[in-house]
């Protein structure tokens, strides 16, 4: 067995939240199980002749469940996995006495692909018992159950060669997995908007160019295969190939280009300089006006003193997300698509009747998804770097009051979270130039943004001061946030099917994501009613929050 996989592979197994990982996945695809269980016990269907009986499965959801499920965790879990693989070893300057023993560069290589790859294809396995419950409510396709799991495989593969490479290219894991979700999300789930918003009043090159970019979506591929309608997954109204076709070859392609990039990285061992995280040029004094345009804080400009607020000064200056080149590359692709939907609203508003609902959907999706992808990274270092950089003893002496440091480590973290919400003004102002009766909307927005914004901080900020480690606590702080956004919204869709309406009131409210939605005019109005209630919810797990994190930070800095 190859060395560098069995020693990843043993101590990934043996620490608690992977156990914790292999449970809560069981019990997901439990729960799916138990949500689209028909009543009568099994599915409803007509024999035909010999070989050809086959079932209606029109409203059988288990399998696209159990798949679309399995995927939508695999997203969560694997750039977890895969993204420190590679930064770990760097953080820990471990990476180098790799290449310093007998293993060749092949080795290290195989090694870490195989354990990304390894991970999601054992949680895969975890799921299979879940395939045969398929045979005990009625028949399933064989070609449907095989096609789906490929599909499945493939994109565990994609996901985690995806991750890898992003490890590979990233010296700090915290850095590593921001970045990892932002890919993974955007290419499973960003590139299925245009076509849903768009497609089916186009035809032609823009049907297709809609159509095939959600080619390196497995969830889009999954529905093409199971549930192709409505929007056209399988392209039968526009005469165009099933996504599930165009994805397999498109995953193995960025499979290759990833395994290459890989190869290029880590055929050689790395210099002193970029283990320890140097900068590879030599110094210059000269700020240019890209510098300055692309800094929030430029690490070439001379420093000034701390002043009277020295840990918010220190934590501005080395946070690398707050203060370094990423946040202004994220603040630029918001702004970008922000003046792309402003346009497609100003150009096609009086056009189309539906297309500021859908542009809203898209603006308001967007701003709670960059909010749950950057806001908990933004304080999920802020304390456990400080041990783990051998630091929080000194920051422990100074002549500093508890008080001091702990909101020197919070309050530093807003103007950063506010970059991408700022970003998105041009959508808003031109949906509400097009039509004024969104002012109320939006005003009705702004208290859910704010506090998804200190939720996420609030949460990146007590995981830190509880998990000691950087890309442990960036994980935990992720998977909550995940679990509090977009969980609640399948049971917003079940409602009225699989959960009564009132069931599935009391689950989605909890969900910034579906309230947000929820105050644009074509909102459920027993969703919208359930606004207030959510604001008391959120503001409550705020305060408890900063209340547990304080706690917990009074504790470390009384500890001798």
């Amino acid at each position: 067995m190859n060395p560098v996989l069995r020693k990843d592979l043993l101590g990934l197994l043996r620490l608690r939240r992977v156990a914790a990982i292999q449970v809560f996945f069981i019990m997901v695809l439990a729960l799916l199980v138990l949500a689209t269980w028909p009543q009568g016990g099994v599915m409803e269907g007509t024999v035909g002749i010999g070989s050809a009986a086959s079932v209606i499965r029109g409203n059988d959801y288990l399998l696209l469940g159990l798949v679309v499920g399995q995927l939508a965790l695999l997203v969560l879990f694997v750039p977890g996995v895969a993204a420190v693989a590679l930064s770990g070893e760097k953080e820990a300057n471990t990476l180098e006495m790799l290449y310093a023993s007998r293993l060749r560069p092949g080795q290290i290589i195989w090694g870490k692909v195989a354990l990304a790859i390894g991970y999601p294809m054992l949680l895969l396995l975890s799921g299979l018992p879940f395939v045969a419950l398929l045979y005990l409510r009625g028949d399933v396709s064989p070609a449907d159950l095989l096609w789906s799991y490929l599909i499945l495989a493939v994109a565990a593969v994609f996901l985690a060669v995806l991750s890898l490479a992003v490890s590979a290219m990233s010296k700090q894991s915290a850095t590593a997995l921001v970045i990892a979700y932002v890919v993974v999300l955007t290419v499973c789930g960003g590139v299925l908007v245009p076509a849903l918003i768009m497609l089916e009043s186009q035809s032609g090159m823009a049907a297709q160019a809609l159509h095939y970019v959600r080619g390196a979506s497995p969830i889009a591929a999954a529905f093409s295969l199971l549930r192709p309608q409505p929007n056209d997954f399988d392209g039968s109204r526009h005469g165009l190939l099933p996504i599930w076709q165009v994805f397999l070859p498109v995953a193995a392609g960025v499979v290759v280009v990833c395994f290459g990039l890989l190869v290029a990285k880590l055929r050689k061992a790395p210099s002193s300089s970029e283990g320890y995280g140097a900068s590879a040029g030599g110094s210059d004094d000269h700020r240019s006006l890209g510098r300055k345009i692309m800094f929030l804080i430029d690490p070439k400009k001379k420093r000034k003193p701390f002043g009277s607020f020295p840990v918010i000064t220190k934590e501005r200056r080395t946070n690398n997300l707050r203060s370094g080149r990423w946040m202004i590359r994220i603040f630029y692709g918001a702004l970008f698509l922000s003046l792309a939907l402003a346009g497609m609203s100003l150009y096609g508003g009086a056009e189309y009747a539906d297309l500021l609902t859908h542009v809203a959907v898209v603006v308001i999706t967007f701003q709670m998804g960059i909010i749950a992808l950057v806001s908990p990274s933004l304080t999920s270092s802020s304390v456990s770097t400080e041990f783990e950089n051998g630091t929080f003893e000194v920051l422990r002496l100074a002549p500093l009051r508890g008080g001091q440091i702990f909101w020197g480590k919070f309050v530093p973290a807003f103007i950063p979270a506010m970059l991408p919400i700022i970003a998105l003004v041009p959508a808003y102002g031109a949906l509400r130039m097009i039509d004024p009766g969104y002012d109320a909307r939006f005003l009705k927005l702004a208290p859910v943004v704010a506090l998804a914004v200190i939720f996420c901080c609030t949460l990146g900020l007590a995981c830190s001061t509880y998990i000691l480690n950087t890309a442990r606590a960036t994980v935990t702080a992720y998977l909550i946030t995940a679990a509090l956004f977009v969980l609640p919204l399948f049971g917003w869709w079940a409602a009225g099917e699989q959960l009564s309406a009132q069931v599935a009131r009391w689950i989605a409210f909890v969900s910034p994501l579906v309230i947000a939605l929820n105050v644009l005019p074509s909102s459920d109005v027993r969703i919208e009613a359930m606004y207030v209630s959510h604001l008391w919810l959120m503001g409550g797990l705020c305060v408890a929050l900063l209340l547990l994190a304080r706690a917990r930070l009074r504790g470390l800095l009384r500890q001798g």
